[in-house]
């Protein structure tokens, strides 16, 4: 499948065009993608927890949505940046979630938003931002945190940018506080 604003291409078909300026795909996660996945995120820490491959096969299993962009060099080309989003009601055991959890009737949660270095401020995040965003629109909300103590600037900016509002703050047991943002979406 690809996938890209509105546009949709399913497994067999023809390869997606690029997403907005920065000539990559967007497209679902594929089991041939965990190595770069796991990479990725490894790569981010400690922005991000920790993934091994059976982690990620247990979050793969409770997601709405694994996104992944890629730039197509290869196979299944470099992938550039990853994203993964959660619906309500699930067993996801992250703290973060169950504070929105605790606090939302509806809402799409996303998570392990990841870009490699290379591929920074070539629109990959909006790419993923876009895309599922549009995915919670039904939900009327999507939630996610930044890091606040100490804060992470260029985050923090992207987000408020993007019309996320600070809703609250949660300590986390890394000594870090988050910003736990929302952002309202309409159906429009």
């Amino acid at each position: 499948m690809h996938v890209c604003g509105q546009h949709v291409t399913p497994p067999g078909g023809p390869s997606g065009a690029a997403c907005h300026d920065a000539g990559v795909r967007l497209r679902a996660f594929d089991p041939a993608d965990t190595d770069a996945v796991l990479a990725l995120n490894q790569g981010a820490l400690p922005a991000v927890s920790s993934l091994d491959n059976d982690r990620l096969d247990a979050l793969v299993a409770l997601v709405e949505q694994v996104v992944v962009v890629d730039d197509g060099t290869g196979a299944f080309g470099s992938v550039a940046g990853f994203a993964m989003m959660f619906g309500p009601g699930s067993v996801y055991d992250s703290l973060n979630y169950a504070w929105f959890g605790a606090r939302l009737a509806d809402f799409g949660y996303l998570d392990r938003v990841v870009v490699s270095a290379t591929h920074r401020r070539r629109s990959v995040a909006t790419t993923l931002y876009d895309h599922l965003e549009q995915a919670a629109r039904p939900a009327g909300q999507m939630a996610c945190e930044v890091n606040a103590e100490p804060p992470n600037v260029a985050s923090l900016a992207f987000h408020a940018a993007r019309g996320y509002a600070e809703v609250g703050r949660l300590a986390q047991p890394t000594g870090t506080t988050c910003a736990m943002l929302v952002k309202e979406l309409s159906d429009d």
